[in-house]
């Protein structure tokens, strides 16, 4: 099982799906707030998509993959090897 952020597969909609994300970042902290957040996650991490993350599973072995929960840039998803 995995619980990560994700990104999008369409251009578009990852630009929606992170000006949401950084919209409800600076509700909660302000302007500095979400650019520290948003630079931590471009310096830290490395999304994917989630279908890019399922059909890797299944490159390496997975046979079953499964989407638990998919909300803007947040995903959760699993597999049986």
């Amino acid at each position: 099982m995995i619980s990560d952020l994700i990104t999008q597969d369409t251009e578009i909609l990852n630009e929606y799906t992170w000006q949401r994300y950084g919209d409800y970042l600076e509700g909660l902290g302000g302007k500095e707030y979400r650019q520290k957040v948003l630079d931590y996650v471009a310096f830290e991490d490395s999304p994917r998509s989630m279908n890019y993350q399922l059909d890797l599973m299944k490159q390496v072995g997975f046979s079953k993959v499964e989407i638990l929960h998919k909300n803007m840039c947040f995903g959760a998803f699993g597999g049986i090897k």
